[in-house]
C-alpha cells in the first residue's frame, strides 16, 4: 500500500509548479483532511463528552468534540465571510443556526463541512496574499495571515479532537450550547 504522504524532494518539486495561492490551497485542504481523521469514527456520545476543568486556561469551547468542532466550523464561516465576503454572515447568525440543530452531532458534522466548503469558497479568486482584508474584529490583516489562522486552526483543534477521544468516556448528556457561548462572547464585536 502506498503512504498518502509525498517525500521532501517531490514535495518541492510540486510546490515550485504552484504559486503561493495555491500552496495556501493545498496546505488548508490537507488541514482539513487531518481534522477530519481526527473525527472519524467519533459517535455522537463521544462527541457530547465534556473533558472536566481543571485548570485556568479556555480552550474556545465547552471541552467537548461537539463544542470543538462547531467552533472550528463557525470561524471559518465568519473568517471567510468577513475577509473575503463583505460580511455577509455574521455571528448573531451564526448563533441562530446552531439553535436550529444543537445538539446533533450528526448536523454538527454535516455543518462543518458545509463551513469548510464555504471557507474555501471564499477565497477561490483571491490572487494578492498580502492584500489587506477585515478580520472579525474589525483589524486588516493580510490576506495570508487569515489564511493561515484557519489553517493552523485545524491542526490546533485535531489535535484537541484526538486527546479529547482518548481521555473521556461517552456521554449521553448533550454539552453545553455553542449558540450561547457565541452570544456570550462575540456579541460586543463589529462583526456582530
Amino acid at each position: 500500500q502506498r503512504a498518502s504522504w509525498t517525500s521532501p524532494i517531490m514535495h518541492l518539486g510540486i510546490m515550485r509548479e504552484m504559486n503561493a495561492v495555491q500552496l495556501a490551497r493545498t496546505q488548508a485542504d490537507g488541514a482539513y483532511r487531518s481534522l477530519l481523521e481526527a473525527l472519524d469514527g467519533v459517535s455522537e456520545g463521544q462527541a457530547w463528552a465534556v473533558l472536566p476543568n481543571l485548570g485556568p486556561d479556555y480552550l474556545h469551547t465547552d471541552a467537548s468534540i461537539q463544542g470543538t468542532t462547531l467552533h472550528i466550523a463557525t470561524c471559518k464561516f465568519i473568517y471567510g465571510s468577513c475577509a473575503f465576503r463583505n460580511t455577509e454572515i455574521r455571528w448573531r447568525d451564526l448563533a441562530a443556526r446552531l439553535d436550529e440543530f444543537e445538539p446533533s452531532w450528526a448536523a454538527a458534522r454535516a455543518y462543518l463541512d458545509e463551513a469548510h466548503a464555504y471557507w474555501m469558497a471564499s477565497w477561490e479568486h483571491l490572487e494578492d496574499l498580502e492584500a489587506e482584508v477585515p478580520r472579525f474584529s474589525g483589524e486588516l490583516w493580510p490576506a495570508w495571515k487569515i489564511i493561515h489562522t484557519v489553517t493552523h486552526h485545524d491542526g490546533w483543534h485535531g489535535g484537541q479532537i484526538a486527546m479529547l477521544r482518548y481521555g473521556v468516556a461517552e456521554s449521553n448528556d448533550p454539552p453545553p450550547s455553542s449558540a450561547d457561548d457565541i452570544r456570550k462572547y462575540c456579541a460586543e464585536l463589529p462583526s456582530w
